[in-house]
Formats: structure tokens, sequence, C-alpha cells
């Protein structure tokens, strides 16, 4: 038994490091032109908030990617009444910043004014997992906390193998079987995200109001509207529809393309990057 546990670790080890230089490498910051960004501050700060977020979403799209770049233009869009876009900058800050409690302030502000509210229900307990640890760690945070967990349970495993039977081996092996159930959690957590980011990434609607039709074309039926801010979980894609279910299950139709946009700056998303 002894002989099989310790290379089963260091092969964990091995595939859970490569995976985290992946995530890593998915996610990579680049330098923000901080004399545009000064510009766009006091833009806001002067009340043209247009202007604002036209400089921030300019700063974006040459590779910007900062919790406080997202914050302040989701406050550029709050102050213009762009609920769907404000919720939508609000989310991708929370995800660079999970712990920072003024992203979740405003954002709880502003989900309280859209029109179409849906609660959010875990549909299982990987779910449920992954919502609690996603309003605390990044992404890269919960595959290095995996990383971190795994290698120290190798560790514990090698120094257990070394000792003599007795009391200190009965406590290392019991510390390796706590260990053992951390990996297993944040494993699952960080599977249960990826898996969710990847299969049903989140987009938001940010259409003023569309119209949601039982195919994807405009001869279907329609079934209901809904409004900008609605969180949605995107299913497929086809052509210039996307097909999407809210929190739930609530509703589930088609929308053209161009009325959603997704929370995740990744390609993780798949074939379902808009």
């Amino acid at each position: 038994m002894k002989r099989i546990i310790l290379p089963l670790t260091f092969i964990g080890l091995v595939l859970l490091a490569v995976f985290v230089f992946g995530i890593m490498s998915l996610t990579q910051n680049t330098s923000i032109d901080l004399e545009a960004l000064n510009a766009a501050n006091q833009l806001y700060g002067s009340g043209h908030y247009n202007e604002a977020a036209a400089i921030y979403e300019q700063l974006i799209s040459q590779g910007g990617r900062d919790s406080s770049l997202y914050y302040n233009l989701g406050n550029a869009y709050t102050q213009q009444g762009d609920l769907g876009r404000a919720i939508l900058n609000y989310q991708r800050a929370a995800q660079l910043a999970p712990r920072d409690q003024d992203i979740h302030a405003n954002l709880a502000l502003v989900r309280a004014q859209v029109v179409d509210a849906y609660p959010e229900v875990p549909a299982g307990p990987l779910d449920s997992l992954a919502k609690l640890t996603s309003g605390w760690l990044t992404l890269n945070e919960t595959a290095a906390l995996a990383l971190l967990v795994w290698f120290a349970l190798g560790f514990m495993v090698l120094f257990w193998r070394l000792l003599q039977p007795g009391r200190l081996q009965n406590y290392i092996r019991n510390t390796a079987l706590v260990l053992f159930l951390l990996v297993v959690v944040a494993s699952l957590s960080l599977g249960s995200r990826v898996a969710a980011e990847y299969n049903q990434p989140g987009g938001i609607i940010v259409a003023p109001i569309v119209t949601v039709s039982s195919g994807p074309d405009e001869q279907h039926t329609t079934e209901t509207q809904l409004h900008s801010g609605t969180e949605v979980n995107l299913l497929e894609t086809n052509g210039d529809w996307i097909r999407f279910s809210v929190p739930g299950d609530a509703v589930e139709g088609w929308l053209p393309v161009e009325a959603v946009e997704l929370i995740a700056h990744s390609p993780l998303a798949g074939e379902l990057s808009l």
C-alpha cells in the first residue's frame, strides 16, 4: 500500500501543477496606461460618465485586466443607468477581487434595480461548493490552494513512511487524512468552477429589452421578454443566436448574440465565446 500511495501523490502533484500553469497563462495581466486611467478618473469625477466609460473600455480592449478598472467602469455605467453593463463589469471585477466588499455592495445595489429578478439556485452540491469558494478565492487562488495542499499531503505521506510505528506516526497519518480531504474539496471546487465556465459560462443581458425566441431565428414563437441586467447561463450557439437559461432554469430560450455579453474573458468559455 505504501508503495502505491506515494507515486500516485506525486503524479497528481505534477498533473495539478501543469493545470495551474495553464490557468494562470490564461489570466495574465498587462500593464495599464496610467495617464489614460487618470484622465478617465478625472472625467468620472467631473460627471462625464460616458467619456470616462469610453476610456475604461479602451484600456480593457488593450489588454488591461484589473479589478479597479472593471469596478470604475461598472460605476460609470451605473451613473448612466446602464444596469446590464454595470453588472457585467462588477462581476468581472469580483472575479479578480472576490473579497472586495465595495464591489459586492455596488453589485447588490444594481442587481436590486433589475426588472427580471431570478434567484440563483445551485444545481447541486458541486455548484454550491463552487459558488462558496468563488466568493473568497479567484480561480488561480483555488488552483494554487489545491496544489499547495496536495504538495503537503505528499510530504506527509513520505514522512509517514520514514517513521517507525508509534504515536508520531499515528499523528502524521491523521494529518495526512485531513489533508487528503482538503485536496478532495479543493479539487472538486476547482473542477466544478472550470466545468461551469466551459460548459455553461455566465452572461449578462446588455440590451435594454430583448425578446426570447423558442428557436434560433425570428420566425419561431416568442416566449417572453427580458431586460438589461438579467443574468443568464449560455448553453450553445447557432449562428447569430445563443440558447440560454436563467438561474434555476425558470426561463430557457434563444436570444440574439449581440444582446448578451460573457462575464469571463477566458478561452475556457470554449465555443460559446461571443
